[in-house]
Parts: C-alpha cells; sequence; structure tokens
C-alpha cells in the first residue's frame, strides 16, 4: 500500500508558495461564465413559466438541505502522504485498481475504484455542488440565509488555517502503492474543474454582506497561488489530445480573470488558440477520435463538449477584445459544430448511421448541459428544439434550466 505518513507541516512545494503576491483590488469582475442578465430574465419569468417555477423549487429544495448540510474539508483525514500536510489535498487515480499486493497496478478504463470516496475527492465536489446552489438560490430568491451559507462555506475550505485547502494538488490522483504518480503534470488537474462554478458562485453573492471586499482579495490571492502552480506544473500543451486540455483551458482563463491576469488570455504561451484545440480533438465530420476510444465513449465526448461549452460562454461574456471568441463567433468553427450537431441529431432521432457512439447506462439528460449553452451562444434554433426535446422528456437541471433561459425568453426580453 502507498505509505501514509503523518509528518506535521512539512512546508515544501505543497505550503504556500513564499513567491510575492500582487495587491489586489476588491472588485468583482465576475461572474465569467454566468451571464447575471440570464438570470435576471429567469427571475422576471418565474411565476411565467412552468419549467422555470419547477426548476425553482428544486433549485430551492436543494439549497435548504444544504442549508442544514455539515460540510467535510480537506483537513478531515488521519493522515497525509509523506511530504504533504494536513491541508493538502489528496485523491486517488479513479480508473487505476489494486493487484494482489494491494498496489494500484491494474487499470480498468472507465471503472471507478471505490476507494475515491475514502478520500478528498467527494469533498470537493460536495463543497462546490452546495456553493454554487446556494448562490444561485441566493441570486434568484434574495433570501440571504443561503449567501451566508456559502460565505461561511467559501472561508473554510479556502482561508481557515483549520480546514483550508492549500494552493495546490501536489497529490491529485495518486496511485496507492506506486510512488511518484499525483501531484503536478498528472491528469489529477481534472479534480479542480469544480473550482469553476465555486467562482462564479463567489461573484454572484458578492454583494451581500456576508461576503467582503477582504473575502473577494483573500480568494484571489488564494487562486492566484493556485494558477502559479499549474504554470509551474502544467505547459501549455500538456494532455493537448484529451478532454483535459480543454478544462485545464477553462481552469487557466477563471483563475487568470479573478486574478487579475487578464494579459495571460490571449497568449499561446498560457493558453493555445481555440483553434488549435478544435483542430485536435475534432476530425471534420464532428468526431473526437481520442475520445470515442475511451472506455466511456459517449461520456467522454460528452464530457469534452462540456469543457467547450464552458469556454465559450466564458470568452464571450468578456467586454476586452478575446482572441478565442473571435474564433467561434463565426460560421467556421472546424469540427467544433459538427460534434454539436451529430449530439442535436442524436436528441432528435435524426442522426445518421454509424455516426454517433452510444454506451449502456448514459443518462442522455446530460446533454442539456450542452444543447442549451450551445443554442444561446451560436443562436441556434436546432440547438434549442433539442434542449425542448430534453426537457419534453422530463430531464431536468435547475444549474442549466435557471442560468441558460431559452432563445424564446432571450427574445421576448429584448424586443419591445
Amino acid at each position: 500500500m502507498f505509505a501514509l505518513l503523518l509528518v506535521g507541516f512539512v512546508c515544501i512545494s505543497s505550503c504556500v508558495q513564499s513567491e510575492d503576491i500582487p495587491d489586489f483590488s476588491s472588485s468583482n469582475t465576475g461572474p465569467y461564465i454566468i451571464n447575471t442578465n440570464y438570470l435576471d430574465i429567469i427571475k422576471e419569468n418565474l411565476e411565467s413559466d412552468p419549467i422555470i417555477r419547477e426548476e425553482y423549487k428544486l433549485l430551492i429544495e436543494g439549497a435548504d438541505r444544504f442549508l442544514a448540510h455539515n460540510f467535510r474539508y480537506v483537513t478531515e483525514k488521519p493522515e497525509v502522504p509523506q511530504g504533504g500536510s494536513i491541508n493538502d489535498y489528496v485523491s486517488i487515480s479513479r480508473y487505476w485498481h489494486p493487484d494482489s499486493s494491494g498496489a494500484q497496478t491494474i487499470y480498468i478504463d472507465g471503472v471507478t475504484n471505490p476507494q475515491v470516496e475514502q478520500f478528498d475527492r467527494p469533498k470537493l465536489a460536495e463543497m462546490s455542488s452546495g456553493v454554487f446552489t446556494l448562490a444561485l438560490a441566493y441570486y434568484i430568491s434574495g433570501n440571504e440565509d443561503y449567501a451566508e451559507k456559502a460565505a461561511d462555506i467559501l472561508r473554510k475550505w479556502f482561508f481557515d488555517p483549520n480546514t483550508r485547502m492549500n494552493p495546490n494538488m501536489n497529490f491529485a490522483q495518486i496511485r496507492l502503492g506506486v510512488p511518484d504518480t499525483g501531484g503536478g503534470g498528472s491528469p489529477g488537474i481534472i479534480d479542480a474543474n469544480d473550482f469553476i462554478q465555486v467562482i462564479d458562485a463567489a461573484s454572484i453573492i458578492y454583494d451581500d454582506g456576508s461576503w467582503s471586499g477582504q473575502s473577494h482579495i483573500q480568494l484571489k490571492e488564494w487562486f492566484y497561488q493556485f494558477s502559479r502552480w499549474i504554470i509551474r506544473n502544467y505547459n501549455a500543451d500538456a494532455y493537448s489530445t484529451t478532454n483535459v486540455s480543454t478544462w485545464l483551458d477553462v481552469q487557466r482563463a477563471i483563475y487568470f480573470m479573478l486574478s487579475e491576469q487578464e494579459d495571460k488570455l490571449n497568449s499561446g504561451f498560457y493558453i493555445p488558440p481555440v483553434s488549435e484545440r478544435i483542430n485536435t480533438h475534432f476530425d471534420a465530420s464532428g468526431n473526437q477520435p481520442n475520445e470515442v476510444t475511451r472506455g466511456r465513449p459517449q461520456h467522454y465526448v460528452y464530457f469534452n463538449l462540456r469543457g467547450y461549452m464552458n469556454i465559450i460562454h466564458l470568452r464571450r461574456n468578456r467586454t476586452a477584445a478575446d482572441r478565442d471568441w473571435q474564433i467561434l463567433d463565426t460560421a467556421d468553427k472546424g469540427g467544433l459544430k459538427p460534434a454539436l450537431d451529430m449530439i442535436a441529431d442524436f436528441i432528435t432521432g435524426n442522426q445518421q448511421t454509424g455516426t454517433f457512439v452510444t454506451e449502456p447506462g448514459f443518462d442522455d439528460c446530460r446533454y442539456l448541459e450542452l444543447m442549451r449553452p450551445a443554442a444561446l451562444a451560436f443562436n441556434s434554433q436546432h440547438y434549442e428544439n433539442a434542449a425542448n426535446q430534453l426537457l419534453s422528456r422530463g430531464c431536468r437541471n435547475s444549474a442549466i434550466t435557471l442560468v441558460y433561459p431559452s432563445i424564446e425568453l432571450l427574445n421576448n426580453a429584448v424586443t419591445p
């Protein structure tokens, strides 16, 4: 088994870096992926739109559960990896399983090792979901109890020395019993995807008294340090052929935007142009050759496109000149549009034989996370029709339906 030792608070790269941290302003420049104008349209239609009304009810029920929930933090573990501290995030590689000796040397793509639940990965996912749900419920309902709870969770995860996470993932997706298998440079950075919606959530509760300007400065400081850790450990081409690179681009961009490093957003040294990613990930017909060979092909095709939806809205929402939105806001999007078309055709029953890979147990309702954002981004009635098909089948996801209004609601809001 992987040697877990109580080593106290040894300060190596896992501790707070000694690098200078800029003097940040307390200003709120987010949210970055969410558009608050869309949220306001949702609020205006709470009573008149039956689906929004139903989704809002589900949102409030979820937020009420999180109000009463006791969240867990990274320091709630009895042991830490050798060379780390109790404040370091620890997770194990999802698809590696133990051999007869107990060392994780057997790889089964798509099959999760149940030991994942014993480490910090579930805590991070729970924190992210809770903070986002509470923040969204606060914005739409105006109930400050939700904002207060979200702010408390954020302070404990990022600031409180007794519960905070160090700004690194040196021990993400380790393989038990196999030395030097985690940390910077491993695909463990995918665990940090959950920070994306956390940052938008913090911006949404910014105007509530429970989240001060000083708290926002501290959050900027944390993510500045985390972004520097990413720069040290991942070059711009890391995992360039897989969904990991897509999500790394989303992470880099939102961390740079929060921590006042916008000069890096259009720099190929830090984030490759989206056209390079598209040309690597998709062929001309929209297939994703590097994802369809996975153990869960339908999931990974969806998952990569979900990352692109984040990139699209993050870049689209910028007020400054944006390199990637200039590429995306054109008729020619390489294989990205055919990939979305393929899924929309699958949902509406118009797909071509042999063009779509399915897998047992995949929940087609997850495609709502692609179709509704894509419909708004590209003003596409085809994607809107696919989203409406999913909604008519009973698919519900308040984090999508209450964030991305229908094209019809958007047009009614802007038309006199």
